[in-house]
């Protein structure tokens, strides 16, 4: 059989494994990228089939180690090629001989009050002060910014339904601020109707890109000379942080984060902690 028919193949099968797993549109790209990559490394003449655990490391050494990648994508095509090999060839990988790579846990990148109100205050278009105040006032993930729906806003109780991973529904607060500049894009679009997403994609049965969010605020970075660890996902890392600072409930930021594990949560009380009101020994 042609290889590229094989190929296709293939990949129609991982794409039906990843839909029936109900994986995000986002890992599923990220999947896909990986398996095409390991696909397209081959020539035509070459069995990937027959491949064992150190033909992989042989790929993974020249395409990744050799090339200094973070350990996170090692890791995320490593994944992907078991995945691969499991439901085209039946064939499963030990995870000694193939390990995934341990990873360092550094601590959430956050951005000040100060400059955040500068950043807020110097932007025009109303769209992108309301993402901007949805991940630092409502702590919500790029992904969750673009996937709101009309519906889901409830300025009555200050609160948002949000869909966040693996498609848990949670809420989260919703400060004056933000409902605010809301319902002056809400007028500002033109919007008349009760259900569909608050940021529409091309068509309007679909919601903007996470992607569309992602490069506004890189523009941003730039025009704002930010540090390079700051990313979107910074403003929800600031609001849970501002949340322990203001003596919130730890508990509560969890399920407004929407955090499986408290210990997830907890790494923002290391962050929150001033260190100057913390009583020790006198070492004087």
């Amino acid at each position: 059989m042609n290889t590229e028919i094989n190929k296709k193949i293939w990949v129609d099968k991982i794409i039906d494994n990843l839909n029936v797993g109900k994986r995000s549109k986002k890992t599923i790209e990220n999947y896909l990228s990986a398996i095409k990559r390991f696909l397209n490394y081959y020539d035509e003449t070459t069995d990937i089939s027959l491949f064992d655990e150190s033909d992989i490391i042989e790929y993974i050494k020249n395409e990744f180690i050799n090339k200094n990648m973070a350990a996170n994508t090692y890791n995320m095509n490593i994944c992907a090629i078991k995945l691969l090999y499991i439901v085209c060839f039946n064939i499963t990988f030990n995870d000694r001989l193939l390990p995934r790579a341990k990873t360092t846990k550094r601590m959430p990148t956050t951005i000040e009050k100060k400059k955040f109100l500068e950043i807020i205050n110097g932007e025009d278009r109303l769209k992108y002060k309301c993402w901007l105040l949805l991940g630092y006032c409502s702590g919500l993930r790029i992904d969750e910014v673009s996937k709101i729906k009309i519906q889901d806003i409830n300025s009555v109780h200050h609160k948002l339904k949000v869909l966040g991973k693996r498609n848990k529904e949670r809420y989260t607060i919703l400060p004056d601020i933000t409902i605010k500049f809301l319902r002056l894009y809400y007028k500002e679009v033109g919007m008349t109707k009760k259900k569909g997403y608050l940021f529409e994609g091309l068509s309007k049965k679909e919601h903007c890109s996470s992607n569309a969010i992602g490069n506004y605020f890189c523009l941003l970075k730039r025009k704002y000379n930010l540090d390079d660890n700051i990313c979107f996902h910074s403003l929800r890392h600031s609001f849970a942080t501002n949340f322990i600072k203001s003596g919130g409930d730890l508990f509560v930021l969890k399920s407004m984060l929407g955090h499986a594990s408290i210990s997830t949560t907890s790494i923002y009380v290391h962050i929150a902690t001033n260190f100057n009101n913390l009583i020790g020994d006198n070492h004087d």
